[in-house]
C-alpha cells in the first residue's frame, strides 16, 4: 500500500547514508521505511547527476580541466566520499596486505577511481553525467539478484526484492531514453558485464563485507562512463 510517510522517511534515510545531507528524523524508523527508501535511490542518483550536468555544462566556456576538478570536488562533497571509502575498504578486505598498516590496494583503488572520474568527466557527453549516479544505484539494486552469498552484513542488498529490481531497471532506462537514448546501450552493457563478472566472482568468495555496496556503486559508475566513451555515444 502507498505510504507517503514511509517513503519520505526512507528517502531521508538514504540521503543520510549516501549524501552530505544529515537530516533529523523525529519518527520511529522500521524495516519497511528502509525498503521504501531503496525504491527512491535511482531518483536520488538522478538529482545528484542533474547538478553534475549543470556544472559540467560550463566546460564549453571554461577550461575542461578546471570543470573536471570542480565536478570531482562536488561529487566528493555531496557523497561525503562514502562510496570511495568503501572501495578502499573492500579492496583491503579481499586483498590482504602483508603488513596491516600498509593498505596499499585500497589506496591505489581509491586514487584510480578519482583519476578515472577526473579524466572521463572531460570527454564523455554531458548528458551521461545525469545517468551516471542512476546507473550506480540501479546496478546495486539489480545485483541483489545475482549475489548469492550471505548479505546480512549489508544495508541495501539484503532488503532488495523483485519490485525494487523492476523499478531500478525501469527508472534507469526511462531517464536514459529521455535525456539521450543512445545511453541505453551503455546502461545495458554495464548491467550485463557487471552481472556476468559478479556471478563468476560470487562463486569464489565466502563473505560479502558491508562495504561492497559502495564498491559496486563506484565501479558501476566508472564502467558506465568508460563504455560510453569507448562506444563514442
Amino acid at each position: 500500500m502507498f505510504d507517503l510517510r514511509s517513503i519520505v522517511i526512507g528517502l531521508v534515510l538514504m540521503l543520510k547514508k549516501y549524501t552530505c545531507l544529515n537530516l533529523a528524523i523525529y519518527e520511529e524508523v522500521n524495516e519497511e521505511d528502509y525498503k521504501n527508501g531503496i525504491m527512491v535511490l535511482p531518483l536520488m542518483g538522478f538529482a545528484i547527476g542533474f547538478v553534475a550536468f549543470i556544472i559540467v555544462s560550463f566546460r564549453y566556456i571554461y577550461d575542461s580541466f578546471f570543470i573536471s576538478s570542480a565536478l570531482l570536488l562536488y561529487y566528493c562533497l555531496v557523497t561525503k566520499t562514502a562510496n570511495i571509502k568503501d572501495v578502499y575498504r573492500t579492496l583491503n578486505y579481499y586483498i590482504k596486505p602483508a603488513n596491516q598498516t600498509e593498505h596499499i590496494a585500497g589506496i591505489i583503488g581509491a586514487v584510480l577511481i578519482c583519476l578515472m572520474y577526473f579524466s572521463l568527466f572531460r570527454i564523455v557527453p554531458v548528458t551521461s553525467l545525469i545517468i551516471m549516479p542512476v546507473a550506480g544505484f540501479s546496478n546495486l539494486i539489480i545485483l541483489s539478484k545475482v549475489i548469492k552469498r550471505d548479505s546480512n552484513n549489508t544495508s541495501i542488498l539484503k532488503y532488495c526484492g523483485t519490485y525494487h529490481i523492476v523499478s531500478a531497471f525501469a527508472t534507469a532506462f526511462l531517464f536514459a531514453a529521455i535525456f539521450y537514448y543512445k545511453l541505453i546501450i551503455s546502461l545495458s552493457l554495464t548491467f550485463m558485464l557487471f552481472a556476468l563478472s559478479v556471478s563468476i566472482l560470487d562463486k569464489r568468495v565466502k563473505y560479502v563485507p558491508s562495504s561492497i555496496e559502495g564498491f559496486i556503486i563506484e565501479i558501476s559508475q566508472v564502467m558506465f562512463l568508460i563504455i560510453t566513451y569507448i562506444m563514442r555515444l
